[in-house]
């Protein structure tokens, strides 16, 4: 017969040498089809955003050109569809305009700006969530890029930019304008020169001649990219009624989104 305290000590046996056994034994890895799994979970979670500053957002944008070809875009408005597309040869204003869509900035942002035979401009409205969305995005102006190369041609898409205490000519990365114009005869590009200090090339002139837009803004604003389809739309826009600071007496609402891959 076995006595209690015999009992116990066999407890106690078994429970260390069960411990011991727990504390040898080795890790089953993972099958293939669980690791497999745990590839693609980790592979779909969403990336961290990041905050953009003026010390970060330089090498964010040259990678992220690398990574995001040129796009054609289409803008909406209740006035119709304008599709642009961007320019290759400005790869930091194109990378944040994309960046910017992508992240649904323009959505429910406005035509703010319009300015008859002029410009129409984009990017702003006066709604508490836009400042938020600005301040999530980053803090951070873009440096000018093909200021002599590309031009303010009839349906040209620039950058907005401050004029105070600005000598590089960076741009606000939050707002683009479209540009309209007029034609000129060669007398008065020839005037425009002198009072703005320009030297149009041959084609700039033509083109001006025939085509229209605004040279006075040429190599003051990054053009980075053009009207290809919906100058009708634009022309309608810029036609709309606006108090004496050229902010429309109705609200226009834009959304954006990416029609297709093309790059010029």
């Amino acid at each position: 017969m076995f006595t209690k305290t015999s009992i116990s000590t066999s407890i106690i046996i078994l429970v260390v040498l069960f411990a011991f056994a727990r504390c040898d034994a080795k890790v089953v890895p993972d099958s293939k089809a669980e690791s497999e799994l745990r590839k693609k979970a980790d592979s779909t979670r969403a990336p961290q955003k990041i905050s953009l500053t003026k010390e970060n957002y330089l090498s964010f944008f040259k990678t992220y050109s690398k990574e995001h070809f040129t796009d054609t875009f289409l803008v909406h408005s209740e006035f119709g569809e304008i599709e642009i597309v961007l320019f290759a040869n400005t790869p930091l204003h194109t990378a944040n305009f994309i960046h910017l869509v992508k992240e649904e900035y323009f959505n429910d942002t406005w035509f703010h700006r319009v300015s008859a035979n002029h410009v129409i401009q984009a990017g702003n409205n006066d709604d508490p969530e836009t400042v938020k969305k600005r301040k999530a995005i980053g803090e951070y102006l873009l440096p000018a890029e093909a200021l002599g190369e590309n031009h303010h041609f009839y349906g040209a898409v620039a950058a907005a930019r401050s004029y105070n205490n600005n000598p590089e000519k960076r741009s606000d990365p939050f707002e683009f304008y479209i540009s309209l114009g007029e034609k000129y005869s060669l007398g008065q590009l020839s005037i425009i020169e002198d009072r703005y200090n320009l030297n149009l090339s041959t084609e700039q002139k033509e083109l001006y001649q025939n085509v229209g837009g605004s040279p006075h803004l040429d190599g003051e604003h990054t053009v980075f990219g053009t009207v290809i389809r919906g100058m009708s739309v634009v022309e309608e826009i810029s036609r709309q009624e606006t108090d004496s600071g050229e902010w429309p007496l109705k609200n226009i609402p834009i959304k954006i989104r990416i029609k297709s891959k093309k790059v010029l």
